[in-house]
């Protein structure tokens, strides 16, 4: 009979060990209690890195790095009544045009394109340790307007527009992007919608302080610094190549209301410049070759209107007229710059 509390006080001794199995005991707390267990408390969600551009209505939240807003709808036009609206089923006619120098060039070949004077007028301003050898090491030469084409030779990167279209079958261009690579800016033209901004990026390992201004008003549309890539997150691939493990973030310009020409250029590189042309219809070409071609115009008659970053046209407006499933054909003619005037 003794034996019975013994008993029972090691099997209380017994459940009170299986309970806390597998489980260390509580901490205690400075009072000599056992702490109260809470909850972890969640994690909470990362924030999204800062917008490298400001937010506009219409507009969703950019992303950093080199696809910035690439992917973004474009502004909300509805409040503008002269925006330009796609019908697909309107008839239309296609316009083919020959780029040309007036009269006949006495000289044949084109001489090739001067070497950029790094020590001279294209001096780098402020220039980084070991950036003038980067930008020596290019070779870089002055933008080339004259292709050479057996047996003679044609002017290019002709802008060609046309005026007063509102509906058509062609879609808007897209956002217009300009990558500053191995010295120059490309495309070295380009088209850009009215209300929409224009986009930079870098591939080169310098920074590009970038300017954008109207030709006609002078307005600024950006007036910024693009870093460069950090040249020591460049990895080189195994099997050749690099990799850039770390990509600098892309500017943007203001929404642009002004149609025309645009200039970009670079404060540090006096040799770099571009041209973004703001129109408000899709209707336009950049001749690469001796000819351009704009499908899907609608019928009728539109004025056309012609320039060249350095060459003068004969006329800088043309009329032409579209018919339904025709091809128009035009010539676009220029004063040959002087050296093709002569053969020396």
């Amino acid at each position: 009979m003794r034996q019975a509390p013994l008993l029972l006080f090691v099997i209380a001794i017994g459940i009170a060990g299986m309970s806390g199995c597998g489980e260390s005991p509580p901490p205690a707390s400075p009072g000599g209690l056992p702490a109260i267990r809470r909850p972890k408390p969640p994690t909470p969600p990362a924030t999204a890195s800062p917008s490298a551009v400001p937010d506009l209505p219409g507009e969703e939240k950019p992303e950093t790095g080199m696809e910035i807003l690439v992917r973004n709808p474009r502004l909300d036009r509805s409040a503008d009544e002269n925006a330009y609206q796609r019908d697909a089923k309107l008839p239309s006619g296609k316009l083919i045009g020959a780029c040309k120098w007036a009269g006949t060039p006495a000289r044949r070949k084109a001489p090739p394109p001067k070497p950029i004077d790094l020590a001279g007028p294209d001096a780098i301003k402020s220039p980084e340790k070991g950036e003038a050898e980067y930008y020596k090491n290019l070779r870089l030469t002055e933008q080339s307007y004259i292709a050479d084409k057996y047996p003679g030779t044609y002017p290019r990167g002709v802008v060609v527009m046309l005026r007063g279209i509102r509906t058509g079958p062609r879609e808007m261009f897209p956002r217009a992007t300009f990558m500053v690579r191995e010295g120059h800016f490309r495309p070295h033209e380009q088209f850009a919608s009215i209300h929409e901004r224009v986009m930079f990026g870098t591939y080169d390992s310098h920074p590009t302080h970038l300017h954008m201004r109207g030709l006609a008003s002078g307005q600024v549309a950006l007036d910024k610094l693009l870093t460069a890539f950090d040249r020591d997150t460049i990895k080189p691939l195994p099997g050749g190549g690099v990799h850039y493990t770390v990509k600098p973030a892309m500017l943007q310009s203001d929404v642009i209301h002004e149609l025309g020409i645009w200039k970009v250029t670079c404060k540090r590189h006096p040799w770099k410049t571009a041209y973004a042309i703001i129109v408000d219809n899709p209707y336009g070409a950049i001749s690469d070759h001796e000819s351009f071609t704009i499908e899907n115009i609608p019928v009728g008659r539109w004025q056309m209107d012609v320039w060249h970053p350095a060459f003068k046209p004969v006329k800088e407006s043309l009329e032409v007229e579209i018919r339904k499933d025709e091809t128009t054909e035009v010539a676009v003619e220029f004063h040959p710059p002087e050296c093709l005037k002569s053969d020396q």
